[in-house]
């Protein structure tokens, strides 16, 4: 009896062992419970970011969207990044937020020319951007570039006239390889190498960027005609480079006012040049204005010390290239100066020059410069006062 008891006492459990197998059993279901929803959980965030990344991949690479016409009006100095919100709104796109980090990852926040555009919800951000960077039109206009412009004055010229905009201008005048063959020694194509060869004249062009390589275009084969079979001999009895002559020509476009002079300042300019041993400077007041980024005004003590390579009173013989575009008649009077004896010239109110061939003489003239300006400045306030 004793032995039985005893075994039957070992087979009932005792109460810590049966609380024990009951947390067991509450921690295997609390255990199967938390992976279930663990993975509802995953399975739900997967099909949220799946439906997610359709609806954006749809928006990007714009699968099935509606076909409809929205017509946006684009403002000045608009860049794609500014204009993402405004495609947003006129429901172009559906994420702005998406188009932004699109150009941003493309690297291509490019400048928007103003104006109206017409796009649609069924186009892909790829053709939207090229749309409206590369925005071509059937408009034409006439622009005028004057006589004398740097490449700087006629950019800001196109821009004025809303003909395309600043990125587009820039790739075409600082990156674009012409293939003219008169500028096969200036590539490879870096900033400024186009100066002096953007022939001024009235043109007629069409409006956008798909076109602006071909208005410069345009004044390059210009340059190309009006470089004629006088000019070229004139410039090979004066052993001279075409560089050379167009250089000495926007020397003389900037200087001369007067048509009748033009030839006497290049005149000038190849005395000096001929005789650099005594005239080591040529002394160009609008050479130094155009390393200082200018185009007029009067110069300091500071501007004529100015360390440029276009300071024609401290560096010598020519600069480094053109200072502005000129016209037929200051590449004329390049290659076919006028023989005289003059080594110095001072402006007159009006624009003409008092020329001397030697210091005394250049002396005494810009005393008489200086007494004609003093009273032209008199007069303008006199004038101004009435």
């Amino acid at each position: 009896m004793e032995n039985n008891f005893n075994q039957e006492t070992q087979r009932i459990p005792q109460p810590e062992q049966q609380q024990h197998r009951r947390r067991s059993r509450r921690q295997k279901n609390g255990g199967c419970a938390g992976t279930v929803v663990y993975v509802i959980a995953v399975l739900g965030i997967s099909i949220i970011l799946s439906l997610a990344a359709i609806f954006v991949a749809n928006d990007v690479f714009a699968f099935v969207k509606e076909n409809a016409v929205k017509e946006i009006t684009v403002s000045e100095n608009t860049d794609l990044l500014s204009v993402a919100k405004q495609l947003d709104d006129e429901g172009v796109i559906n994420y702005g937020t998406i188009f932004k980090l699109y150009v941003r990852i493309k690297g291509d926040n490019e400048g928007v020319l103003a104006g109206s555009y017409s796009l649609n919800p069924n186009m892909d951000y790829g053709q939207i951007i090229d749309t409206l960077v590369n925005a071509s039109s059937t408009e034409t206009m006439q622009i005028t570039v004057p006589e004398g412009y740097s490449i700087a004055q006629i950019k800001q010229l196109l821009l004025d006239e809303h003909v395309c905009t600043e990125d587009a201008l820039n790739e075409a005048l600082n990156e674009y390889p012409f293939k003219h063959t008169f500028l096969q020694n200036e590539l490879p194509a870096t900033e400024g190498w186009l100066e002096g060869y953007l022939f001024p004249d009235t043109y007629e062009i069409y409006k956008g960027n798909a076109t602006v390589v071909d208005t410069i275009n345009k004044m390059l084969n210009n340059f190309e005609t009006k470089y004629d079979a006088d000019i070229q001999a004139g410039a090979e009895s004066l052993g001279r480079s075409m560089h050379d002559i167009v250089t000495i020509a926007s020397l003389v476009e900037r200087e001369a006012q007067a048509d009748s002079e033009r030839a006497t300042i290049a005149g000038v300019i190849y005395n000096r040049l001929n005789n650099s041993s005594e005239f080591p400077y040529l002394q160009v007041d609008a050479s130094v204005l155009y390393g200082l980024g200018r185009t007029s005004g009067t110069l300091s003590e500071a501007d004529l010390a100015s360390d440029t390579p276009y300071n024609l009173y401290t560096k010598q013989g020519l600069p480094p290239g053109p200072i502005c575009n000129p016209g037929y008649a200051s590449l004329y009077a390049a290659s076919h100066p006028e023989q005289h004896n003059y080594y110095y010239y001072v402006a007159m109110p009006d624009g003409t020059h008092l020329f001397a061939n030697s210091y005394a003489e250049h002396e005494a003239n810009i005393v008489k410069s200086n007494a004609a300006q003093a009273a032209a400045a008199a007069n303008a306030e006199g004038s101004s006062e009435q």
